[in-house]
């Protein structure tokens, strides 16, 4: 039998999100998982209703840990995370990438910065390496990435 996830949303008397019901009535295992991830690093703790002393006390007990824990781990800000790289860039650079589009079989060659202003919001600009040749299409875009990230909304 698969064990019972409860995660909990924001709504008033549930837990907090990275805290989750565990019920596994085959396995005995009845209490509050705490998770969080920063940095990459993962942090897990399990308070079970039986050790704690009751539901309320495990619920509580969790939660204490999980605040603590985003006190103690405070999350990215939003500028912090634009600048991580990840797996998929060939470029090397961040936000900045090489395109090339087919238009009605012709060859299209830009590079192109690609940031986030405010949450839900996406803004790119393109230097086409025809007009700057390649170098300074690089350099501009790198220079708008650079300016938009500064510019980013926390």
């Amino acid at each position: 039998m698969a064990k019972t996830v409860k995660k909990a949303g924001k709504k008033a008397g549930k837990a907090p999100t990275g805290v989750s019901r565990i019920d596994q009535p085959h396995k005995h295992n009845h209490g509050f998982y705490v998770r969080l991830t920063r940095n990459g690093e993962k942090f897990s703790k399990f308070f079970s209703d039986k050790k704690c002393g009751g539901k309320a006390k495990a619920k509580a007990q969790a939660q204490a840990h999980y605040a603590e824990l985003c006190e103690k781990f405070p999350r990215m800000t939003r500028r912090a995370f634009a600048q991580i790289v990840r797996r998929g860039n060939a470029e090397g650079t961040v936000g900045v990438s090489r395109i090339i589009k087919v238009v009605k079989g012709k060859t299209y060659r830009f590079w192109q910065a690609t940031w986030s202003p405010k949450v839900g919001a996406v803004r790119k600009e393109a230097f086409s390496v025809q007009r700057y040749g390649d170098t300074r299409a690089f350099e501009l875009a790198l220079k708008a990435r650079n300016k938009g990230v500064k510019e980013m909304a926390d």
